[in-house]
């Protein structure tokens, strides 16, 4: 399990074999199943099962392995009433639970039916790291029912992983605005799984943006004068640190037109922002507070001094009132505390900075003609 959900900490069986304890990262909670049954012959195995974030109870599976020729068919099968949720939402949040565990980060081979979007284009570009240098970077890349060369943006994952999610949710959106999307993902070959508590892991993706850019304007249908590089979270701060004036920026072929980024650690930054810049976070934010991107917004570090006010490219700050950390996490219905910060999805609020970013990437995209 801790192999192949990135969302497992670690994963306890009882001595007598008959119950799984599953630990979450970042303290969100457990998931217990109770084996039901287990039959040798036939090759299947039921259990039941409890998860709190859930919205579902009264939940039970069963695994069959079925010969297919020369090889076999893993079938899985899953009951369960949806709770405080229709019966709809409940199947899409537990089918794309089930999806993202068994068929993205398991060596299973799921059969296209399964997927509940269409997929995106599994990509590998060369990266950079500061400690081993050269590696293979993974992405997840998207193109729009236009005619190329089109404009383009690099997506950038949080600290918890899950580029896939990312891809399904902001990738998709995105490409279907007419624009390229290429989701990062910055952990995989790095054999990461969660850089929350751990800030010098971080610093190793530093390159990862200019090298998807680099990567992207090489593509025939990708106007590499259009691309922009939008981040979540960690993923946030680094899509402000691959742009503020510095040796990063400075050093790169390709250049990003412009940078935006969802509930970021703007503490760590200085700036100036050497291309327009757009920052959607929440006024209830714990986790990276808003008040960190006022003052750099307004050209100040954290003792409320000058920092090179007026300087650079113009920087954009919507706060929304009533937000928390990953206010665009629809599976965050029910509040979460991960490590130690509250985690919250507010729809209204995830329209609203939807066409935010839409009006931003559509602005940028003009003015760089």
């Amino acid at each position: 399990m801790t192999a192949w959900d990135p969302a497992v900490e670690r994963c306890d069986l009882s001595e007598d074999g008959k119950q799984r304890t599953i630990l979450f990262f970042g303290g969100i909670g457990r998931a217990v199943a109770v084996l039901e049954h287990w039959d040798n012959s036939n090759r299947s195995f039921s259990w039941t099962s409890s998860f709190a974030l859930a919205p579902v109870s009264n939940s039970r599976a069963r695994v069959s392995v079925i010969a297919d020729g020369q090889t076999s068919i893993l079938k899985l099968t899953a009951s369960y009433e949806a709770k405080g949720v229709s019966d709809a939402e409940a199947k899409k949040i537990i089918d794309g639970a089930i999806y993202r565990g068994l068929c993205l980060s398991s060596p299973l081979r799921c059969s296209d039916d399964q997927r509940p979007l269409t997929p995106a284009e599994v990509v590998e570009f060369e990266g950079l790291s500061i400690t081993s240098g050269r590696l293979a970077l993974r992405g997840y890349l998207r193109r729009p029912d236009t005619a190329g060369p089109s404009p383009a943006v690099v997506l950038l994952h949080g600290c918890g992983g899950f580029p896939e999610a990312l891809d399904e949710n902001w990738g998709v959106r995105i490409a279907s605005w007419g624009y390229v999307t290429l989701t990062v993902d910055s952990f995989g070959s790095r054999g990461l799984k969660n850089t929350c508590g751990r800030s010098a892991a971080a610093a190793d993706t530093a390159f990862d943006p200019y090298q998807a850019l680099k990567f992207l304007a090489k593509q025939q249908f990708v106007d590499p004068q259009r691309v922009i590089v939008v981040g979540f979270s960690q993923g946030g701060w680094l899509s402000l640190s691959s742009v503020e004036r510095g040796p990063i920026e400075s050093v790169a072929d390709n250049k990003f037109i412009a940078a935006a980024a969802f509930y970021p650690v703007c503490r760590a930054i200085k700036g100036p922002m050497t291309v327009p810049t757009l920052i959607l976070t929440g006024e209830s934010d714990d986790w990276t507070p808003a008040d960190a991107c006022r003052k750099l917004a307004n050209g100040e570090d954290e003792l409320g001094m000058s920092r090179q006010k007026g300087e650079g490219a113009p920087i954009r700050l919507i706060v929304y009132p009533n937000a928390y950390h990953g206010f665009d996490l629809s599976n965050l219905r029910e509040p979460v505390t991960y490590f130690g910060h509250h985690q919250e999805y507010n729809k209204e609020v995830t329209d609203q900075a939807s066409e935010a970013l839409r009006e931003f990437l559509k602005s940028a995209v003009q003015g760089s003609r």
